[in-house]
């Protein structure tokens, strides 16, 4: 319950926080950019995104069957997976370690303790930052700008892989956490915790995972050209490097702001992107980061939304004929 009552609070804050933004400046020629923008255009923008969900399905499954879990059927882990969009609106997207949660009520605790499985949301975040800096990357070398984060986000990057593949180190420091007053009843938990994600942050593993993530989130790289299109600029490479340049970026401000859902960093970031890098008008650019985020961002959260009900009914359902036997047994 509390989970959900942080999202809605969540949801409510990122609405004001959208609506003022967009009306902060230029109202009117950012709502006639919005006005001219052909509703059809929704359709293959939404089909990119749901492109990023299905590859990113087919990781989080990847990572499933790396770790030796089972039990789940596909349908019952597709929820699971997207049941976490919902909670992308939560600060640092920390609500979606409920994924563990469920993972552990559709196999088990023994199976999927949250200690075994929670790593797989670090994995699935640090591959996503470095799919989406070669994403970035790309467009880097044409229009050099943005140099210091990309290299900032990279050096933090690639330090966690660095430290997570230095043979001994985690054990080193469990042993060391082992030894805190209070905390060493952490320690079981923590070795697991270690051991899945050097598990899924290791070799092949970790290649294939950053492979996946940039074909996932090209997609929606893809969604904003289409935006952009729809909002009258002109096919061609030169707009799709400018969307996937301006995506990827603004994309990984927003996360590195930790804010919820990124919300008003990603859009501002997206904005003052393609009007840098390809001389956009204000009101189209802020139009194009409006209804992209509309496409990405909102529809996740709607489908995560539907899928947590969707849990929470099979769960409820799960549990009826436990409760009906309960008095049987009393007696």
């Amino acid at each position: 319950m509390k989970l959900i009552r942080y999202g809605v609070l969540a949801l409510v804050l990122a609405v004001l926080a959208s609506s003022v933004w967009t009306l902060k400046d230029d109202a009117g020629s950012i709502l006639d950019s919005l006005k001219a923008f052909p509703t059809i255009w929704l359709v293959p923008a939404l089909a990119c995104a749901t492109w990023n969900y299905a590859v990113r399905f087919l990781r989080w499954q990847f990572y499933v069957r790396k770790l030796g879990i089972s039990g789940v059927r596909s349908w019952s882990s597709l929820l699971v997976f997207v049941s976490g969009f919902a909670m992308t609106l939560t600060p640092g997207r920390a609500g979606e370690f409920s994924k563990s949660y469920w993972l552990r009520e559709l196999a088990g605790p023994e199976q999927a303790p949250v200690a075994r499985t929670a790593p797989m949301v670090v994995a699935e975040r640090l591959s996503d930052g470095l799919g989406m800096l070669l994403l970035a990357s790309a467009g880097f070398a044409v229009y050099q700008f943005g140099a210091a984060t990309l290299l900032a986000l990279a050096a933090v990057f690639g330090v966690a892989v660095v430290l997570l593949q230095v043979p001994g180190l985690p054990t080193k420091l469990l042993a060391v956490v082992a030894r805190v007053p209070g905390l060493g009843r952490l320690a079981h938990a923590s070795a697991m915790a270690v051991e899945s994600t050097t598990s899924l942050l290791s070799g092949w593993t970790l290649i294939i995972s950053v492979a996946m993530s940039a074909v996932a989130w090209a997609g929606e790289c893809t969604a904003l050209y289409v935006v952009l299109l729809g909002l009258g600029i002109p096919p061609g490479v030169e707009t799709l490097n400018q969307a996937f340049f301006s995506f990827s970026t603004a994309s990984l401000v927003g996360s590195a702001s930790l804010l919820p859902g990124g919300l008003g960093a990603a859009e501002g970031a997206l904005a003052a992107l393609l009007q840098a890098v390809g001389n956009q008008p204000r009101a189209i650019a802020v139009a194009a980061a409006l209804i992209v985020r509309l496409c990405t961002l909102w529809f996740a959260v709607g489908l995560g939304a539907l899928s947590l009900a969707a849990l929470t009914y099979q769960s409820r359902r799960r549990e009826q004929p436990r409760m009906a036997q309960l008095p049987s047994t009393a007696q």
